[in-house]
């Protein structure tokens, strides 16, 4: 199949697909199913999990849950692009089973002439001081007064 998954029927009415690394899997339940199951057990028409056996997540999709849902998550799941996660958050339990890489973020871009210019205009007007400036006189003495 596409990208390594496999088709198995695990036991009758049960189809699953599991991906080549064997961490995630996705099982379709035929036949009929009794809808207050489906909400509040694991028999539901939809499982998706991944992960170890032991510390796996799990997600359920019921009879009613609309086919593109279903088929978001189930393309979200077959994707192999890297899922973000904190270093935090792992379970020590998982990290012989993943890849951590540094996410690191990209250098600023360089300012555009608009980025210069809407930032010039933000800056505050400097404030109009007053100093003091000495002040020359042009008038001439009065003459003196003649005898």
């Amino acid at each position: 199949m596409k990208g390594g998954w496999k088709l198995q029927h695990p036991r009758w009415g049960v189809v699953e697909l599991q991906s080549a690394d064997g961490l995630a899997g996705l099982e379709y339940t035929t036949g009929r199913l009794d809808e207050a199951k489906e909400l509040t057990t694991l028999e539901a028409r939809w499982y998706m999990w991944g992960g170890p056996k032991g510390p796996r997540w799990y997600a359920t999709a019921s009879t009613a849950t609309p086919v593109h849902l279903v088929t978001a998550i189930t393309t979200a799941l077959a994707d192999p692009a890297p899922v973000p996660r904190w270093q935090s958050g792992i379970l020590s339990s998982l990290r012989p089973h993943i890849q951590l890489t540094p996410v690191v973020p990209p250098p600023p871009s360089a300012p555009t002439p608009l980025d210069v210019h809407r930032r010039a205009g933000a800056r505050p007007r400097p404030a109009l001081t007053t100093t003091s400036v000495p002040r020359w006189s042009t008038s001439s003495r009065p003459a003196a007064a003649r005898r």
